[in-house]
């Protein structure tokens, strides 16, 4: 019997769909190292290994500041490294933070406050509550006209799930050692008594962020706490009420630094930040710095956004005291 099937023409052959994916693999991979390599050319790290021996009379570095601050290693680590260069006489520290966890910024202003250079801040978009409060211990602070600023105040927050609870059928309780162990247990109301007590600690907590406010700005204590009730200010209406010294640009502030230094001349500006590889910033999840942490939290909102879901801030929030402004309080 004769075979009468006729072989395909070569100008009708198919692309398998395994072709097809190993195809589009190769071209996510080509593009993958495009970007990574584009992030890796970046700004040198100070102490990377890279010569910043002296080609004048002196440079002002610029330390950054970025999200949410929830941990003081990383700062701290940034700012001892440029202690002991003679190179380096001042440094400008670029403020882009709504605050975060109250420990934390109160080791990197103590850091600040005490350091052996002259420090100014400038602040970019937002520096509020906890980022205003390290600004605080700054020689002198500049922010943009439309700096989102202020937020003096303190916030401790908690949900009461109980109906949830019931509506689940799941039944919660404490076997604890006193009446207060468990204050703020999301499964019941909270007592009155239970919310005085968590009141007083925040209002003690307030009361130190209004004292380094007074300390610094040199303002009068009842000057401070008129304005202390968590309200923002754009940084003309700072300046206006004392919490900022000038209306001016990051130019302006190094400027300003350089001249507190002793730099004659237009000064050296060194950037203390390198751009990361993607693959570093993919890969930071087991890091608690608080740049990883915004690097992560940049990520989710961006899968967030892409899948539609709600997010906000106060969701990913971990128990504790906060100088944090997030646009909901």
């Amino acid at each position: 019997m004769l075979n009468t099937t006729s072989a395909p023409e070569s100008g009708s052959r198919k692309i398998s769909p395994l072709a097809w994916v190993l195809g589009l693999s190769a071209l996510f991979f080509i593009l993958f190292l495009i970007v990574s390599s584009s992030l890796y050319f970046g700004k040198s790290r100070y102490g990377s290994g890279k010569d910043f021996s002296t080609t004048g009379e002196g440079s002002v570095a610029i330390v950054e500041l970025n999200g949410v601050i929830m941990d003081s290693k990383s700062m701290l680590k940034r700012l001892k490294s440029l202690e002991d260069s003679k190179e380096i006489k001042a440094i400008v520290l670029r403020i882009n933070s709504p605050g975060g966890a109250v420990a934390p910024s109160q080791e990197i202003y103590e850091e600040v406050k005490n350091y052996p250079k002259p420090v100014v801040a400038s602040m970019a978009s937002v520096a509020a509550s906890g980022g205003y409060y390290i600004a605080c211990g700054t020689k002198k602070i500049f922010a943009n006209a439309g700096t989102i600023t202020g937020s003096i105040g303190v916030i401790m927050e908690f949900a009461n799930l109980e109906k949830l609870y019931e509506w689940a059928k799941v039944k919660r309780f404490s076997i604890k050692t006193g009446k207060f162990k468990d204050a703020g247990a999301e499964y019941r109301e909270m007592q009155p008594e239970e919310r005085a007590l968590l009141q007083g600690m925040i209002d003690n907590v307030l009361g130190q962020f209004k004292a380094a406010v007074s300390e610094g700005r040199k303002m009068k204590m009842e000057d401070v706490t008129a304005i202390a009730d968590g309200r923002i200010f754009s940084g003309e209406q700072a300046k206006a009420v004392h919490l900022v010294d000038e209306v001016g640009t990051l130019d302006a502030a190094i400027k300003e630094a350089a001249k507190m230094g002793g730099i004659k001349g237009k000064p050296h500006v060194i950037y203390t930040e390198k751009k990361k590889k993607i693959w570093e910033v993919l890969m930071e999840e087991q890091s608690d710095s608080e740049e990883s942490r915004t690097n992560r939290h940049w990520l989710g909102s961006l899968l967030s956004s892409l899948l539609g879901l709600p997010e906000s801030s106060a969701t990913l929030r971990a128990p504790g005291v906060y100088w944090l402004w997030n646009g909901s309080n």
